[in-house]
């Protein structure tokens, strides 16, 4: 009888020993997705190019909108049935939560702070965004990183960005003006208080159009710095971490990132034509 509690214990104990593993790598997400046929990718309605519904179609559309649609697409592949993307409305004061309480599956573009990476997975970079400056119609500049970072040179940010935290690092010597908001960083150009707006591609393509009078050209500094974005997901989210880690990887290697943000440019009524063939995303 000993001996048989000794025999039935072990065998348990094996049991167990091979079903851990499988537990400790379980993945509510990846499951989630694959049991409902649906990834569950967060919206912001005032996003400007990165989500807006479309007033003809009340369809969603948005680089982020397009990036979700895509993942959706691959992922169907990978789990071997349909997978449709499914939006769900969030805002930038609650998506983190949003992800936490898996109201959400996904959130594919935002900067992995360190308050992020806590929260968070953040995989990435699912694309970056070359950094820009507007310039103010006073003021003259090449194209280069070392003719802004002077002195006598003023760039305007908005205040706890992560576009301020990097021209204040790639061009420490120029004078930094940092505002509220990029209402005020263009009222500070136009005023003469400030000599350039500093920003990211998207931003520069929109307030080229939106204010074409405002300010005399946009400038890429060469060499091209750009700004990484990356997807948040569930911490225990592993399985999807994972792939979509490779899949971001494979498909910025092979440009698709690029071409959906040309398209999404387009349908936005944005001009693409003025970014320099160097700058990737």
């Amino acid at each position: 009888m000993k001996n048989r509690w000794k025999v039935t214990s072990f065998a348990m104990a094996f049991a167990w020993s091979g079903l851990m593993p499988a537990l400790a790598h379980a993945d509510p997400v990846w499951d989630r997705i694959r049991s409902s046929g649906h990834l569950v990718c967060g919206a912001i309605p005032s996003d400007p190019i990165g989500s807006w519904v479309d007033p003809k179609t009340g369809q969603w559309e948005g680089y982020e909108i397009e990036l979700c649609r895509q993942m959706a697409s691959d992922l169907s592949k990978t789990m071997g049935k349909k997978i449709e993307p499914e939006f769900r409305e969030t805002g930038w004061n609650t998506v983190v939560l949003d992800i936490q309480s898996q109201k959400i599956d996904i959130w594919p573009g935002m900067s992995a702070t360190p308050e992020r990476q806590k929260a968070l997975s953040m995989v990435g970079p699912i694309y970056t965004l070359a950094m820009c400056g507007m310039v103010g119609r006073n003021f003259q500049t090449k194209d280069t990183w070392a003719d802004l970072n002077k002195s006598n040179v003023r760039i305007a940010t908005v205040t706890g960005t992560s576009v301020e935290t990097a021209f204040k690092k790639t061009a420490p010597e120029a004078q930094q003006v940092t505002l509220a908001g990029y209402s005020e960083v263009t009222m500070a150009v136009q005023s003469g208080r400030a000599d350039l707006m500093g920003a990211d591609v998207l931003r520069c393509l929109n307030v080229a159009k939106s204010a074409p009078n405002a300010f005399s050209g946009v400038v890429y500094p060469k060499p091209i710095q750009s700004l990484d974005s990356s997807a948040g997901v569930l911490k225990s989210a592993d399985h999807l971490t994972a792939w979509l880690q490779k899949w971001a990887d494979e498909k910025r290697t092979s440009g698709d990132v690029k071409k959906l943000f040309l398209s999404v440019f387009q349908k936005a009524g944005l001009d693409a034509s003025k970014i320099p063939p160097d700058v990737q995303f």
